[in-house]
């Protein structure tokens, strides 16, 4: 039997600086997982901390982190050719074939946008895998806080992206300004068939399923991420636990019509 709490040694492969508080490593360790999906990261002597996985292929993962914390705090300062161990994947991720074929709307908020990234490169890189249109709504903080420049320039080219900043502070920003939610309403499309994928702060998830609602998606066609919630990654702890759910075993990934009493 597997022992769920043994991580694999991963050789950082290459790192990316997106920001100065955020990076995506890239980990030599093979795992099969699904978009939404997490592992625990871990290095000694600072302690273990669960990362959405931000990018996959068959000998290598992409773990995008945030500078947050004290475990976070000691990987942002570690470099190529070091080691970080991983445990997992763990939680359940996107349900991808209940897409195929609908017009799939993404909202994201911030950092958000990493557990999503690998869901949206499904779509456009895997031709058998075909939704009915893809449109993307990413919100920031501010320009310099943009995840992702080169993807979200390769997204355009396959489907519609929206993106739209909190704030102002480059006077070169010449793109949209305000709340995700604010542009919900500029999709074109949407129908109470079109599936949903909100992930990001608590009062944006809630502000976006209430405009959804108001453009006829059903609830049952969206779905929402709690990886803030993310602990142990298996249950253990109890740390992730929101009523009857543990986040780290029913979710991260959820069900509007599941979880709707459960959005804090």
């Amino acid at each position: 039997m597997d022992n769920i709490y043994l991580s694999k040694k991963a050789k950082i492969l290459g790192i990316r600086k997106h920001t100065p508080t955020e990076w995506s490593f890239n980990l030599g360790v093979r795992t099969e997982a699904v978009p939404g999906q997490f592992v625990m990261v871990s290095l000694p002597g600072a302690g273990e901390v669960p990362i959405s996985i931000s990018g996959y292929n068959a000998n290598s993962i992409e773990l995008t982190i945030r500078n947050v914390g004290k475990v976070t705090s000691h990987i942002s300062k570690i470099n190529q050719g070091d080691y970080l161990y991983v445990r997992g994947p763990y939680g359940n991720g996107f349900p991808l074939q209940e897409f195929v074929g609908k017009h799939l709307l993404i909202i994201a908020g911030g950092s958000a946008i990493a557990p999503v990234k690998p869901l949206i490169e499904h779509y456009i890189n895997n031709s058998q895998f075909q939704v009915d249109g893809m449109d993307i709504i990413a919100g920031f903080r501010s320009p310099r806080h943009i995840l992702f420049h080169d993807e979200l320039k390769q997204w355009k080219k396959k489907c519609e992206v929206r993106i739209t900043v909190d704030r102002d502070e480059d006077y070169a920003w010449m793109g949209s300004i305000g709340f995700v939610v604010d542009y919900i309403k500029e999709v074109q499309n949407i129908s109470e068939d079109t599936r949903a994928i909100i992930i990001g702060p608590p009062l944006m998830m809630t502000n976006s399923v209430r405009e959804l609602f108001q453009h006829g998606v059903k609830k049952e066609n969206i779905y929402l991420s709690f990886e803030r919630h993310m602990k142990c990654g298996t249950g253990k702890c109890g740390h992730c636990r929101i009523r009857d759910k543990y986040v780290c075993l029913d979710g991260p990934v959820f069900n509007y019509d599941e979880v709707k009493e459960l959005i804090d």
